[in-house]
């Protein structure tokens, strides 16, 4: 699966993006992008994909995804709409100092937290949903200040949940440029036998460096950052395809279904027969 990195339009008008998504198939394929993502479910439910984390999404949900988190929102019934509002902005679009000051650490922690993407829930959502009803109807200021207003809000609540592992924020704000490499080169050639060497040659690091800056940095070693990627790819082909489970184990990249097997109950808790069954459309 080779990445897709999402171009998004700012106008001269506007420091971020703000609109109304709605169609036929609404889903966007796995991607990322630079910027952060504020999504509000408006129409459909469906599986979402965050990273490393699987679950289900109904209208009403809310969440927040940091720079270069892979994603995909999936509907269940492909023939229905599906529909979303969604904010997009980069960290400096306030201008490059502004989270510096003292009245935007808690939204700069908000930030942060955001890497691994985050689900709000309760008032926070409800509350939030309906400033960003209300903000496309205003421009200039008037929708600069509402989006201002979600962020502390957001920034103050207690009602969320962390979607992915650290490992897969591939390029957030406090990841470098050395693991983003990595990270696209993973995204890009799993299907593929994967060497260490190879990406410990991009990380321009010997094997023995590469694999304890790694862990250092994920907090898990390389070839179970590469068997959630595979293990994730693998989680949609069993959910949208009729492909039997053998082929799914060879197209995600693992040589023999032993190993597929064990990697799979390793990191989703159950079988690859018992996933589809319970997940399957």
């Amino acid at each position: 699966m080779k990445s897709l990195i999402q171009k998004l339009p700012l106008s001269e008008q506007s420091s971020f993006v703000a609109d109304r998504y709605i169609t036929p198939h609404f889903e966007t394929p796995w991607h990322c992008h630079p910027e952060y993502e504020l999504v509000l479910i408006i129409k459909g439910k469906g599986k979402r994909f965050v990273g490393d984390h699987v679950s289900d999404y109904a209208e009403g949900e809310l969440d927040l995804l940091g720079p270069n988190l892979p994603h995909w929102y999936r509907k269940h019934d492909e023939e229905k709409e599906g529909g979303s509002l969604v904010i997009h902005f980069r960290e400096e679009f306030l201008g490059k100092d502004f989270l510096q000051i003292p009245e935007m650490q808690k939204i700069l922690l908000l930030f942060e937290k955001s890497a691994t993407g985050l689900h709000f829930s309760g008032k926070t959502s409800a509350s939030v949903g309906a400033k960003m009803e209300a903000m496309l109807a205003h421009t200039g200021m008037e929708r600069l200040m509402y989006l201002l207003s979600m962020l502390k809000e957001l920034s103050e609540s207690a009602e969320y949940t962390v979607l992915s592992s650290p490992e897969m924020t591939g390029g957030s704000h406090k990841t470098n440029d050395r693991l983003q490499r990595i990270f696209d080169y993973v995204l890009a050639n799993f299907k593929q036998d994967i060497q260490l060497e190879e990406a410990a040659r991009m990380a321009m690091m010997s094997p023995s460096s590469f694999s304890r800056y790694f862990r250092q940095v994920t907090k898990k070693n390389f070839s179970h950052f590469v068997n959630q990627i595979r293990v994730g790819y693998a989680c949609r082909q069993l959910m949208k395809s009729n492909f039997s489970i053998s082929y799914v184990c060879h197209e995600s990249g693992f040589n023999n279904m032993t190993n597929f097997s064990k990697q799979f109950r390793k990191i989703v808790h159950l079988t690859p027969s018992q996933f589809r069954q319970r997940h399957r459309v």
